[in-house]
C-alpha cells in the first residue's frame, strides 16, 4: 500500500512540472527581394540600412524595401558582420577568418583594426556578428560555434567577459536592443530567432521560416534578417 502511495506522489509531481514550450514559428510581414550578393550582416543609422556583403566585401545602403542608394567599397573580404558606432559615426566589420574587427568611416576609408584573442577550430566556425552598446560603449561579438559564445569586448578589442551559448547549432548574427537592454541573435543552422540577456541567457525563442540567416536589426516595431542564401530581407513583428 505505501508503495502505491509513493508511486502515485511521484507521479502526481512530474505531472505538476510545466512542459517546456516549443518555439513559436514566425511568419513575416515582408519578404523583400535584394540585388546583393550573400548579404552577411545588417544594421540601421538614420532610416537607412547598411548591408555588409560577403562575397565583395562592400557595403549597401538601401532602404527597408531594398532600394540601394549607395555602394561603399572597404577593400575587404570575408566579412560576416557590421555595426554602426553612433559616436564616433563608423563602422565595425567582422572578419571571421582573421578574428578582426575592422573599423571604418562612412566612406570606407581605413581607421584600425582590432585583433580579438581566442581559438576556433575551423576558419569558418569564428566571429560572426557585431553590436555596439551606447550605453556601455561596449562592443559585442559572436562566435559563430565550436564555441559557440558572446563576447563583451572594449573598443580596443579586449574581452571583458564570455559566455557559452549552447541553445542553436550555431550563431550567426546579432543586435542590441535599446528598449529591453537585451540581444537579438539568429542561428543559420537551426533558422531560429532567438531574445538573449547580457549573461547570455536564453529568454525566448522563435522559429522563422529563413535559410541562412546572417543578420539582424531592430527597426521601430520590426526585426530585420537578411538571408545569405536567398539574398532577402525578411521582416517580423517583433514577438512578446
Amino acid at each position: 500500500m505505501k508503495k502505491n502511495v509513493v508511486f502515485w506522489l511521484i507521479f502526481i509531481c512530474f505531472g505538476c512540472i510545466p512542459k517546456k514550450k516549443k518555439g513559436q514559428q514566425l511568419q513575416p510581414i515582408k519578404v523583400v527581394k535584394l540585388n546583393i550578393s550573400e548579404p552577411s550582416g545588417i544594421t540601421y543609422f538614420n532610416n537607412h540600412f547598411y548591408i555588409v556583403s560577403d562575397q565583395n566585401g562592400r557595403i549597401y545602403k538601401t532602404s527597408s524595401e531594398g532600394e540601394v542608394f549607395q555602394k561603399i567599397k572597404t577593400g575587404y573580404s570575408d566579412l560576416e558582420g557590421i555595426s554602426f558606432n553612433n559616436i564616433s559615426k563608423t563602422f565595425f566589420l567582422v572578419n571571421e577568418k582573421k578574428r578582426e574587427i575592422i573599423e571604418i568611416d562612412s566612406l570606407g576609408k581605413f581607421i584600425k583594426k582590432i585583433k580579438i584573442k581566442g581559438s576556433q577550430k575551423h576558419k569558418n566556425s569564428g566571429l560572426e556578428g557585431i553590436c555596439f552598446d551606447v550605453k556601455e560603449n561596449a562592443l559585442y561579438v559572436i562566435n559563430e560555434k565550436s564555441p559557440k559564445q558572446l563576447l563583451k569586448l572594449s573598443k580596443e578589442g579586449k574581452i571583458i567577459e564570455s559566455f557559452k551559448l549552447d541553445f542553436s547549432d550555431d550563431v550567426s548574427g546579432i543586435c542590441f536592443d535599446n528598449v529591453s537592454n537585451s540581444f537579438w541573435v539568429v542561428s543559420d543552422e537551426s533558422q531560429l530567432l532567438m531574445n538573449i540577456n547580457k549573461k547570455g541567457e536564453l529568454i525566448s525563442s522563435f522559429n522563422i521560416p529563413v535559410s541562412k540567416a546572417e543578420g539582424v536589426i531592430i527597426h521601430k516595431n520590426e526585426i530585420y534578417i537578411v538571408s545569405d542564401l536567398e539574398n532577402t530581407l525578411y521582416a517580423f513583428k517583433i514577438p512578446n
